[in-house]
């Protein structure tokens, strides 16, 4: 089996700089392949808790990640466990769930475009050894 390429938007970059890993979100993207995530919330969208070093899962960051693509996943949010609120809100799952649902149906070439034009950055790919 090949694995997924893994992208994070931009604005998941932004917000993960300081807290995860391009290497812990491999891992994260592994998991989820292999169907190791905390809840669906159907579309193709996933939660999923990403441990952060010396916090352990309790004190994790929490993503929301599209999943169906034929050939890649993609972190669309984050939030630290600290964030104001229990979790991601109503319109934050919604609107993962749109931008989700537009990746899934991205082509190959859209996908190159869109990381060319720095909407969506590689995090590892199928060929790369990086991500394990």
């Amino acid at each position: 089996m090949n694995k997924k390429r893994v992208f994070k938007t931009k604005s998941f970059a932004r917000w993960a700089k300081k807290i995860l890993s391009d290497a812990l979100l491999c891992q994260a993207a592994r998991e989820i392949e292999r169907g190791e995530f905390e809840a669906d919330l159907g579309q193709g969208v996933c939660k999923k808790r990403i441990a952060v070093p010396g916090q352990g899962k309790s004190g994790s960051a929490r993503s929301l990640v599209a999943k169906q693509h034929k050939s890649a996943i993609f972190f669309l949010a984050g939030r630290a466990k600290s964030d104001p609120g229990t979790d991601f809100s109503p319109n934050e799952e919604e609107a993962a769930k749109l931008a989700g649902k537009l990746l899934q149906a991205a082509t190959v070439v859209k996908l190159e475009t869109m990381k060319t034009d720095g909407v969506l950055m590689e995090i590892c790919g199928e060929q790369e050894n990086k991500c394990g």
